[in-house]
């Protein structure tokens, strides 16, 4: 099937310690001892971090109009370590399919997805709690297993603030695209709006020393402003285990401070990693 290339950039993925004692504790895949421990090469490049990388090379090929109606879908097919050359490219199939992907340099796929315009073809088959009431942080959390894992039930809604300086932060990291995410007036990232999905799981159980991000699903359907209070609702949709691994499918509903719906948001990981090392 011919394909049309509609957009491509390339980049080199950066780390900017990954041997820091912080992120050994939070989530030791992503540095070199911990990565080590369970097999891989190096400390593994985050996949929110890749998939905001992604992020000018998309807007290039469907403009801002993306950040209010547009739709994504990445999964992340093998480890991307620090100070690898990535190249991301759009392209189109003969029968409109819009696919992305970026690969290291030896030419193999480390993400693979589809993305573009309108209502993305899986929308409908999200499952969303209707509680939009904040919780408060607890001080202990119950530690997520596969036999307690809250299948078919609502998680902890949680609120939270992208500051300015954060939302300029991650532009810094990630590649602003015409001052959008890191000018007078920044508006958060996409990269951030999906990394939240993590601390949503976290708001209600205690998981994943280490985890390891697998794939997203997400729906734009309103750019939002820095530094206004944010809430994500959400919904854990299914567990299972697969090669060792035990995964997790949770479903968020994001909404900014005037109870607009900003983005649905499926998210996939693996909360217990099988050693291999």
């Amino acid at each position: 099937m011919a394909e049309t290339l509609i957009a491509s950039r390339d980049f080199v993925a950066t780390m900017q310690d990954p041997d820091d004692p912080e992120m050994r504790k939070r989530n030791a895949i992503h540095t070199t001892a911990g990565a080590a421990r369970f097999g891989f090469q190096g400390a593994l490049v985050g996949g929110v971090t890749l998939y905001g990388w992604c992020i000018p090379t998309i807007i290039e090929a469907f403009g801002e109009c993306w950040l209010d109606e547009g739709w994504v879908h990445v999964v992340f097919r093998r480890p991307t370590y620090p100070n690898t050359r990535l190249s991301v490219s759009i392209t189109r199939d003969e029968d409109g399919t819009n696919r992305l992907l970026a690969t290291n340099e030896e030419g193999e796929a480390c993400l693979r997805g589809t993305v573009g315009l309108g209502d993305a073809p899986w929308l409908d088959e999200f499952q969303l709690s209707t509680d939009r009431a904040p919780a408060s942080p607890l001080d202990e959390r119950e530690y997520l297993t596969i036999d307690i894992a809250p299948v078919g039930r609502d998680l902890r809604t949680l609120a939270y603030t992208v500051s300015e300086a954060d939302a300029r932060a991650a532009a810094t990291q990630a590649g602003d695209v015409d001052g959008l995410f890191g000018g007078d007036k920044p508006l958060v990232h996409p990269s951030t709006i999906a990394r939240h999905m993590m601390t949503l799981l976290q708001h209600s159980y205690d998981y994943g020393h280490p985890s390891i991000h697998v794939s997203s699903h997400i729906q734009n359907l309103k750019r939002v402003r820095a530094g206004q209070e944010l809430v994500l609702t959400g919904h854990f949709v299914e567990t299972f285990e697969k090669g060792g691994h035990h995964y997790a499918v949770v479903d968020g509903d994001l909404f900014d401070a005037a109870g607009d719906e900003i983005a649905r948001i499926r998210h996939t990981n693996i909360y217990k990693v099988a050693e291999r090392g």
